[in-house]
């Protein structure tokens, strides 16, 4: 039972920390991640026919896809065990690949990307860097370097927004490929937010139902992108709502707690810990029959997303990627849990791979 009291928690107030985006750089809100990747892609292509762009070999398709429909060449690199970059193995890609634009990622916002980028900008200086920092939302005080030339987010992946994803340039983006919001679609999505939001007070199997099967069709709607939409009204108005400083504060807290529980009993990756000064996206946790643990946690009431199926070109650049692909499930320590929860769903990670 959650210790209440006859006192109420202070109604705390936004603190603006998606305008402060702003004093890095040009701001350009869309619909999706995928779709702001999209739109640097084409920005960036100039005339080549065929441009080549790095990514690291363990990433979403939601990040590859962006590119290779904008004409791009994808080529992967090789990960460290802490999925910091192997950056011996980026140089010799950057002098024989000469690739237009590297994509690299700060994975829970452990994984620094100063020596990548570093290599980068001695290597081969006139390439463009861009950073997905969706790992990183609330912490980009922390990683910001002004070195990255685009820096992309999916906001939606770290709070309950509509729709939402934000590209930092150091440049204005050319927006003439932009189309406006699609209201149906942020419409229907916050339509069954709201229904998931009061799930939690009624448990109504119909009403989980109902918004699981509309939100993965969404989702399916934004793996079909066809072009690249503005942020709907509805999601800036729910961005100027938050408080970017309790929910990184609330990510701290709980990454340090669950860490705290399951140091030396379960697998995660090295230097995690790294993450503790920001605001970390989940608590990665490395099993063995990972689908089966899935499932187990899942009945018990955890649920762990796997991070990410990857393709066989990725697997055979990287083994530590295919490693972190095949048995990888991300924990959620999020705003949305408090002290209790964090004790619950470590307590139940224990008992299951016990």
């Amino acid at each position: 039972m959650r210790e209440y009291g006859s006192e109420h928690p202070a109604v705390i107030l936004p603190d603006g920390y998606f305008e402060g985006f702003k004093e890095r750089g040009y701001c350009t809100w869309l619909r999706s991640g995928r779709e702001a990747l999209h739109l640097v892609a084409l920005n960036i292509k100039g005339n080549d026919e065929r441009p080549i762009v790095l990514m690291p070999a363990y990433c979403c398709h939601s990040m590859v896809d962006p590119f290779i429909k904008a004409g791009w060449g994808v080529v992967y690199y090789p990960l460290s065990g802490d999925l910091t970059t192997d950056v011996q193995v980026l140089y010799m890609l950057l002098i024989s690949k000469l690739p237009r634009a590297v994509l690299t990622m700060n994975f829970f916002g452990s994984a620094s990307t100063k020596a990548a980028i570093d290599t980068i900008k001695t290597a081969k200086p006139d390439c463009i860097c861009i950073e997905d920092f969706s790992h990183c939302t609330f912490s980009l005080g922390n990683i910001y370097n002004p070195e990255v030339d685009y820096y992309v987010s999916s906001i939606r992946k770290s709070v309950g927004v509509c729709d939402g994803s934000v590209i930092i340039s150091k440049n204005p983006i050319d927006e003439s490929e932009v189309q406006d919001a699609e209201t149906d679609f942020s419409k229907t999505r916050q339509g069954v937010q709201t229904i998931k939001g009061r799930y939690y007070y009624t448990q109504d199997g119909g009403s989980k139902n109902t918004f699981l099967t509309q939100l993965r069709l969404k989702e399916t709607d934004l793996d079909n992108f066809k072009g690249v939409h503005r942020i709907s009204d509805y999601a800036q108005k729910q961005l100027k709502s938050i408080n970017g400083g309790e929910i990184a504060f609330a990510r701290r807290i709980n990454m340090r707690h669950i860490i705290g529980r399951l140091a030396g009993k379960v697998e995660t990756v090295p230097g995690i810990e790294r993450c503790f000064e920001g605001a970390p996206f989940s608590f990665p946790i490395l099993v063995e029959n990972r689908d089966e643990v899935q499932k187990r946690l899942a009945h018990n009431g955890v649920y762990a997303p796997v991070l990410w199926p990857i393709s066989d070109n990725a697997r055979a650049t990287c083994t530590i990627s295919a490693k972190m692909a095949d048995k990888m499930l991300s924990i959620p320590i999020d705003q949305r849990y408090n002290y209790d929860d964090i004790e619950d769903i470590a307590s139940i990670i224990l008992s299951v791979i016990k």
